[in-house]
């Protein structure tokens, strides 16, 4: 049986996040990948330079002419850039009852540029929240959505809290930008309890793509079969073994190692 799984995300030509990333997971994964272009990049290890969006016609086009033909058994939702990108990709979400809905919340770059327009947050919270199942934002993404000062491991659960009230079943904080000495602790929260994921902290700076490799994993797994809590978990052992394996790339962050394991 072949599992299908699609990207809808922004390109990025280093080939280290965005919807190479996604595809080389899905890869990883033995799951047949296929994309939605929402932007398209310019980036490098030294991070994102500048960014054009795709048309929203031609991004609700492109999910149209998969998902009524090849299908897909599971979504990954990243960069969307405007407004208008993040109605369409609502509506073809409605349109096409899409399942299976993993949203990395991407909202700005490591080096600080805005990769959701500001304009287009509270829409984002407003269409793409609720229609989603399992939603990864980290520490800085979970205080812009919800005004609400991380500084602690109750402050990602109380987060985690209120972005399920925004409609979303599974909330997963993710501690990469909160270090707990040695550790780096992720809060996930579903069905109204909570779980605590700690994995040893990776000293490296080649970490250019995590997010897009975290929620991307999760999705293959989804399309797999696999219950949520599974597939959570091996995703977040996937991407300790792919920060472990780094790739020193260019002069400024690598890239994961996206085939330190074939799954």
């Amino acid at each position: 049986m072949v599992h299908t799984a699609l990207t809808v995300a922004g390109s990025d030509n280093s080939g280290g996040a965005g919807i190479q990333a996604d595809l080389k997971v899905f890869s990883a994964f033995g799951v047949y990948g296929m994309s939605a272009v929402t932007s398209i990049t310019v980036q490098n290890s030294l991070g994102v330079i500048s960014s054009s969006p795709v048309p929203s016609q031609l991004v609700y086009e492109q999910i149209r002419a998969v998902v009524e033909d090849i299908g897909a058994d599971a979504v990954k939702i990243g960069m969307l850039q405007t407004e208008e990108n993040v109605i369409a990709v609502y509506q073809a979400v409605v349109d096409f009852g899409i399942k299976n809905i993993v949203v990395d919340t991407v909202v700005k770059s490591k080096n600080g540029k805005f990769l959701l327009d500001e304009s287009a947050v509270n829409t984002f919270v407003k269409k793409i929240i609720p229609v989603s199942d399992i939603l990864t934002p980290n520490i800085d993404e979970a205080e812009l959505i919800t005004g609400i000062e991380i500084k602690s491991i109750d402050d990602m659960k109380k987060t985690a809290v209120e972005i399920s009230k925004m409609g979303v079943d599974t909330v997963i904080v993710k501690g990469g930008h909160l270090p707990r000495g040695k550790k780096v602790v992720d809060v996930v929260y579903h069905e109204g309890e909570f779980l605590l994921m700690e994995y040893p902290y990776v000293e490296t700076k080649n970490t250019h793509g995590t997010g897009c490799t975290f929620s991307s994993a999760i999705t293959a797994c989804l399309s797999k079969g696999m219950d949520r809590i599974k597939a959570i978990r091996i995703a977040r052992a996937y991407v300790q073994g792919a920060i472990e394996n780094s790739l020193s790339l260019g002069k400024g962050r690598g890239s994961l190692n996206h085939f330190w394991t074939v799954i």
